[in-house]
């Protein structure tokens, strides 16, 4: 595969390096990574100084209409130069099953661009700037009075980068799936609704060269749970995101729900009855909620229903399951979905995983009604 074996040379090349000596990696095209500073440099000039924008920065032949920086580099390579500095990457934004809207989530990355500007003596000067300096809101004759953050959501699989080299989506403003850095909040692509715009004030002329110089921060923007699950089982109590609870309890819980959770699934099996699904979707309605209503699907039966469902805690501490691949957080949340309907599931460690994070999981396994038995860092779980 050309990206494993690229970052195979990358890898090779700093084992190669001196003993002590840090090294500047300048293996990449369009991309400098400094490990002593522990940020990455990017190549680009600028293709768009007025107009609406989705990104900050595009890969080229791709959004150059809407975005202020082309960089020479590809997504995929800046994912992998990322991944040298110590970053992980965190969660795009995307649509709930309900229908809301999960914002990215991710390391915050400082955004610096450095250009040449022309002096009055005809000189030139370089100067640096934080990116967000480079834009204005929408409809407004000023930039923007307080800073814009930017969260790590690059995705390091073959699939992902395929999509991310594909969109272009460097540095985004509106909200991509294939981003390498993205706004930690809802932001459309709607032509008409766009959010900002680019600030001739501070954006050099096209053509310009300009450096941009991302730096990560210690500060971790979490991904915000928007939606609850009710699951409703005949004969057993209603449960809340996998936790059993009588009806008086799930009502406090429901009208103490954050202020970002204002969807619910309330899923159930075919044979409850229409009395108790009303009475919980009146009770998520009086909270506030929007219902999304979901059949919970049967139990397999025969051969099929003997097989395990496979679940693999990956060596940097994230949970496989299905074709996905999710942070411990996502599988807590999705566990009730994700292992409703399995009689066993199976849940191995790749080599180095951190034993507690399979016990972890294995914990989450249980609140979902299931009990777990761990052997030689494997487990199996039935449902009750």
């Amino acid at each position: 595969m050309r990206h494993a074996m690229t970052v195979a040379a990358l890898l090779l090349f700093i084992v190669a390096a001196p003993a002590g000596e840090v090294p500047v990696i300048k293996t990449l095209p369009g991309i400098v990574v400094d490990t002593k500073a522990r940020e990455v440099r990017l190549e680009g000039e600028v293709c768009l100084q007025r107009g609406s924008l989705e990104l900050l920065a595009c890969s080229p032949g791709t959004r150059e209409h809407e975005s202020i920086i082309v960089v020479k580099a590809k997504p995929s390579h800046i994912v992998f130069a990322l991944a040298l500095v110590g970053l992980s990457p965190g969660q795009p934004g995307y649509m709930t099953e309900g229908g809301s809207f999960s914002p990215p989530g991710g390391t915050v990355v400082d955004i610096i661009a450095r250009f040449a500007v022309a002096k009055p003596d005809g000189k030139t000067e370089i100067v640096e700037v934080p990116a967000w300096k480079l834009l204005k809101p929408a409809g407004s004759e000023s930039g923007l009075e307080r800073p814009l953050q930017w969260v790590y959501v690059g995705r390091p699989s073959e699939a992902a980068l395929r999509a991310a080299d594909q969109e272009g989506a460097v540095v985004c403003l509106s909200n991509f799936t294939e981003a390498v850095l993205d706004v930690p909040f809802e932001s459309t692509s709607v032509n008409a609704d766009l959010l900002y715009e680019a600030n001739p004030a501070v954006v050099p002329p096209p053509k310009t060269p300009v450096e941009l110089i991302l730096r990560p921060t210690p500060e971790r923007i979490l991904p915000r749970k928007v939606e609850c699950e009710v699951l409703l089982r005949k004969g057993r109590p209603p449960t809340l995101d996998g936790k059993p609870m009588d009806m008086a309890a799930l009502r406090d819980a429901l009208n103490s729900m954050p202020a970002d959770v204002r969807t619910a699934v309330l899923r159930a099996e075919a044979d409850e009855s229409v009395g108790r699904f009303l009475e919980i979707y009146n009770l998520l309605r009086d909270a506030l909620m929007k219902v999304h209503p979901a059949l919970l699907a049967p139990k397999a039966t025969g051969p099929a229903a003997a097989a395990p469902l496979a679940v693999t805690v990956t060596a940097d501490g994230k949970v496989r399951i299905g074709g996905q691949t999710l942070t411990v957080e996502e599988f807590r949340a999705k566990a009730p979905t994700l292992l409703k309907g399995a009689e066993k599931v199976a849940i191995g460690a790749e080599k180095s995983a951190d034993q507690k994070t399979v016990v972890e999981v294995l914990d989450i396994a249980r609140q979902t009604g299931a009990s777990a038995v761990i052997s030689h860092g494997e487990a199996t779980i039935e449902k009750k």
